[in-house]
């Protein structure tokens, strides 16, 4: 491959292939009111549950169920989702992702019982954290470090979505530009991985702006990205303004495949690809209804990138002259 994939990462540190088993531990998100709205424009309250955990499709709840009753839910999804990846993958070794809402929203006398509990219940190779910025403390990084071991690494999921602060307001983000450097800056000195999140907008964001999401992933050291085409699901503040509007500036698949190619060709080389799609069960879509399979999307940003004889930080030096 042109780049550093999630997948050979894994292989090159384990040996072997490691799946994650994504749970949800009834966290909730500072950025959405009480009654379940607002929140960020494009967000529908499912929370990013993963697929095998998702029983049913669900609006935004509130999680007011006692701590306890939390936990013990978590036991029956560790369970289906290690059930899961050895069906299907016939995997032993498994990472412990805490994938729904944010989950460093609580308490840190709470995060720690949570966490303790849930890597009780196997022995996890990696615990995968995914959060927002502003929710990132220095105690709980103490608290996450802590769980590292010479057998578990500790990863911490920040969305950043977009380099400008104008953009995060208008997607109603709740924090800018630099409360993300902080956070990560804050990781990194705990020692902790970290995996960024970005959305590709070009209703709000042109080049100049991936430019800078390109700079700051770089500078801050990020040792993974996630990069997500920005597209439209029921129950959301952007189906609103679409259905009001009545048109919505997406990403053409030739245009995804440009632009994934241009951030990578910029990217360090040792930053881990983890993500180059948003992958969306087609009954929450509004728009776009049709996109690629991941696998189609792998193969043809490989054959573009050889056709232009590009790799992963091919062009970092020319970005950071400025030219």
């Amino acid at each position: 491959m042109r780049w550093l994939t999630y997948s050979s990462y894994l292989d090159e540190k384990y040996g072997k292939k490691l799946y994650r088993v994504g749970v949800d531990g009834g966290f909730s998100c500072p950025n959405r009111d009480k009654d379940g709205s607002k929140g960020c424009i494009f967000c529908d309250g499912s929370g990013a549950v993963a697929v095998y955990q998702r029983t049913f499709e669900k609006g935004y709840e509130l999680k007011k169920e006692l701590l306890k009753a939390r936990i013990a839910g978590i036991e029956e999804q560790v369970k289906r989702g290690l059930s899961f990846i050895k069906r299907r993958y016939k995997a032993d070794e498994a990472a412990l992702y805490f994938q729904s809402y944010s989950n460093t929203y609580d308490s840190v006398e709470n995060l720690k019982k949570v966490y303790d509990y849930a890597l009780s219940l196997y022995d996890f190779r990696q615990l995968i954290v995914s959060t927002r910025p502003d929710l990132l403390s220095n105690e709980v990084c103490e608290l996450l470090k802590s769980y590292e071991t010479e057998n578990r690494d500790v990863w911490v999921e920040l969305g950043l979505q977009s380099a400008n602060d104008d953009t995060l307001k208008k997607i109603n983000r709740g924090h800018d530009v630099e409360c993300f450097i902080s956070a990560v800056k804050r990781a990194k000195a705990h020692g902790l991985h970290v995996t960024a999140h970005v959305l590709l907008m070009p209703s709000y964001d042109d080049l100049s702006s991936i430019d800078k999401l390109i700079k700051i992933i770089n500078d801050t050291n990020c040792d993974g990205i996630k990069i997500h085409n920005i597209h439209i699901t029921h129950n959301t503040e952007l189906e609103r303004r679409y259905l009001e509007e009545g048109c919505f500036a997406s990403i053409s698949y030739k245009r995804h495949i440009m632009l994934l190619s241009y951030i990578i060709s910029r990217l360090k080389s040792n930053i881990i690809i983890e993500r180059l799609m948003t992958e969306t069960p087609r009954a929450r879509l509004v728009y776009p209804i049709i996109y690629p399979d991941k696998r189609d999307l792998i193969e043809d940003l490989e054959a573009y990138m050889e056709e232009n004889n590009l790799f992963q930080g091919c062009l970092l030096p020319s970005l950071e002259n400025g030219v």
